[in-house]
Order: structure tokens, then C-alpha cells, then sequence
């Protein structure tokens, strides 16, 4: 019984693909970096260690033995949990309404 095992380099793009897609449907927030490396971006850097578990074990599950990434959120991610992206549109529609019905707040 002989096992088909790839090596490091021998581990194709359409492979992370198939991870990135994995993950992806598994709810995760995914992103492929330059090399093709497939990440998950976490909402909250506390919750890196669970979210990692979970990773490896659907990772696990499709035989993927390549590299794989996670990261805490960037600035420049603009990343928001619901509530406060939900919270963030209210406030932008009602300083939406007053500055459409006040001219002063247009002018200050």
C-alpha cells in the first residue's frame, strides 16, 4: 500500500485553492497573499488560538499539508463585528439627514 504523499514544493496552486475555498465555506474570512499562501483574518485577536484549532481541522479533513496563514486584523482592514457595523451605518444616516437639513453643519 503505497501512499501518495506530495512534498512541500510539489503542492500546486489549485490545492490552495481548494483549501482557500474550504475554509471560506467553513465561515472563515480568507485571503491569498502573494505567494498564494491561503489566510484567515480573525475579527478579534483573542479568539486566534480557537480559530486555529478549527482551521487545522478542516484543513485536516481535505489532506492539505501546505502552508496556511492567520492574522489579527489590520487597520486597513475594516473589519467590524455586525453590531457595530450595523451601529456605524445608523450614524452615518442620521449625520446624513441633519447635514442634509441643516445647512450649518455643512459650513462648520
Amino acid at each position: 500500500m503505497a501512499k501518495n504523499t506530495k512534498e512541500l514544493d510539489e503542492i500546486s496552486t489549485t490545492d490552495k485553492l481548494k483549501a482557500s475555498k474550504a475554509l471560506k465555506d467553513a465561515g472563515f474570512r480568507v485571503e491569498l497573499n502573494g505567494s498564494g499562501v491561503p489566510t484567515v483574518v480573525c475579527v478579534n485577536v483573542d479568539e486566534m488560538d480557537k480559530q486555529l484549532v478549527k482551521m487545522k481541522k478542516v484543513l485536516k479533513e481535505l489532506r492539505y499539508i501546505g502552508s496556511f496563514g492567520i492574522r489579527g486584523p489590520r487597520k486597513s482592514d475594516n473589519i467590524l463585528s455586525e453590531e457595530a457595523s450595523s451601529d456605524a451605518a445608523k450614524d452615518t444616516d442620521a449625520l446624513g439627514e441633519e447635514s442634509a437639513l441643516d445647512p450649518e453643519i455643512l459650513t462648520a
